[in-house]
């Protein structure tokens, strides 16, 4: 029995080395792959086939190529040649081509004379790729000397050498100069009923802690068909989500009164842990109820985004965590965000219901959105204590 076996094994080990067996990476003789340049943008969307010029083997699966990491990456290419599987090591350079942006720097900057604030630090920027790009000043100015100094640059530059300029105006000063506050111009809801209102449309509010005490029923008799209520907010970066302390009282109301409702929650996660761990809050709170809308993300704490140290890409990856793990909970979801920074400051959201804050008579946003949060100075009935948002549904 045991010189059986030898002579078995003796004979698998002949036909592997005679020609059965054979080196998965050798390209055989007549094959060949010709490679594209492969210098690659930083999180862009190629596939195996973009890296191939030509080839007369046929190429196993067109997947995705990893683009996440600046600088030279490769990938394990399988084809296969006269009914053989073969592998082939394709590297490829990933490169950063875009420029930091500016997400909020005035033109005109007023600081107190003697101060020791970085000018840097009264400006908010951002970059794709860079937790934190550098900022520095061009120009002539003196802190301890009161003055107007124009002709000055915000330069921001990030680890791959793309810079951002913008020109600006620094007045040093003794006493800072007082904002004027304009008189509120308030909408009523019989207006936006009739400006808005149609077959196509539906009109809501959105609602958190801060409009109060609200009769919903006069909300609905009014003409109110939807309420989206803040279910929680995080107000620290790495802060405890906490839950709205008007939302079980309106949670309760709106199901009364038969509105139609959905939730958002007001945050300030970092990653993409931060976002599934929002979700997962989100979804233990409503403990399997059901909505008739996305819940919606609400990041925009914009005038602290240099503290938090972390890159557009991973900012907008944040969101798109919610979305997936609300989805694996069966829940959709939606991205609450201004015109601006739609368009400006977050990536990747393409495929995601939008929420859009645009506080005008008609957008003029041309992405795709579902709602569009036109004014937060609405007066209607059943609100006593506060404006209060309004939300056009489009069917």
């Amino acid at each position: 029995m045991k010189k059986y076996i030898k002579y078995l094994l003796f004979i698998i080990i002949f036909l592997f080395i005679s020609g059965c067996g054979y080196d998965v990476y050798k390209m055989p003789k007549d094959a060949y792959i010709y490679l594209n340049d492969n210098n690659l943008d930083v999180y862009g969307n190629y596939y195996v086939n973009d890296l191939i010029k030509d080839t007369n083997t046929k190429i196993v699966s067109n997947e995705k190529i990893n683009t996440d990491k600046i600088g030279k990456n490769s990938y394990i290419l399988n084809y296969k040649y006269d009914n053989k599987l073969y592998k082939l090591i394709v590297n490829y350079n990933v490169i950063d081509n875009v420029k930091p942006i500016f997400i909020g720097a005035s033109s005109e900057l007023e600081i107190l004379v003697n101060s020791e604030e970085d000018i840097c630090n009264k400006i908010t920027y951002g970059d794709n790729y860079d937790n934190k790009p550098i900022c520095y000043i061009n120009g002539y100015y003196d802190i301890n000397s009161i003055g107007v100094y124009d002709n000055l640059e915000y330069v921001i530059k990030d680890n791959s050498g793309n810079e951002n300029v913008k020109k600006f105006k620094l007045k040093v000063v003794n006493e800072l100069s007082k904002t004027v506050s304009n008189k509120p111009k308030y909408l009523y809801i019989d207006d936006i009923i009739s400006k808005y209102k149609n077959n196509n449309t539906s009109i809501g509010i959105d609602v958190s802690k801060w409009q109060g005490n609200v009769d919903f029923k006069k909300v609905k008799d009014a003409g109110i068909e939807f309420v989206i209520m803040r279910i929680g907010s995080q107000r620290d970066i790495n802060g405890n989500i906490e839950i709205d302390s008007r939302f079980k009282e309106y949670f309760k109301a709106v199901k009364e009164a038969k509105l139609k409702f959905s939730v958002y929650v007001y945050n300030t996660s970092t990653s993409v842990n931060d976002g599934e761990n929002l979700a997962k809050w989100v979804v233990n709170m409503l403990d399997g109820e059901k909505l008739d809308y996305p819940i919606a993300y609400d990041w925009e704490n914009w005038n602290n985004f240099n503290k938090y140290n972390i890159s557009l890409h991973t900012l907008s990856e944040s969101y798109l965590a919610f979305e997936r793990t609300l989805k694996d909970n069966g829940y959709d979801s939606m991205l609450y965000s201004s015109k601006y920074y739609l368009e400006n400051v977050w990536m990747n959201y393409e495929n995601s219901n939008i929420w859009l804050a645009h506080y005008t008579d008609k957008t003029d946003y041309k992405g795709k959105y579902m709602l569009w949060q036109m004014t937060s100075l609405a007066k209607i009935d059943g609100i006593t204590e506060n404006t209060v948002d309004i939300d056009i549904l489009y069917k």
